[in-house]
């Protein structure tokens, strides 16, 4: 019984020990920049608005308030770059520009 519990440990020190091979992992930040909403007048945006990017489908996404920003907010991941943004709320065109975004930046558009 002695004998067969100190070939155990050493079978499991044996095993702990075992390095099967070299694991690398290289990586980096995305290529991905940020697009995020504020509300600058007086009018709210409870229901949200539309936005276009380039000629991509419009996805829905809601507007912070500047006054209760939070930390980060909501933000919306767009490809980095020169972008034709639109910003539309019940049929109505609230900003449309082309705009650049950096690697990682954050574009911050203030609607009226």
């Amino acid at each position: 019984m002695k004998a067969k519990s100190l070939f155990i440990a050493l079978l499991l020190a044996s095993l702990a020990g075992c390095k099967v091979g070299n694991v690398t992992h290289a990586g980096g930040v995305d290529n991905l920049s940020y697009l995020q909403l504020l509300q600058g007048g007086s009018t709210k945006y409870s229901e949200g608005v539309e936005v276009f990017v380039d000629d991509s489908p419009a996805f829905a996404a809601k507007v912070d308030k500047i006054e209760k920003l939070k930390v980060r907010g909501n933000v919306y991941a767009i490809k980095q770059g020169t972008r034709h943004v639109k910003v539309v709320h019940e049929g109505k065109t609230l900003y449309e520009k082309d705009i650049f975004v950096g690697n990682q930046e954050t574009k911050k558009i203030t609607l009226p």
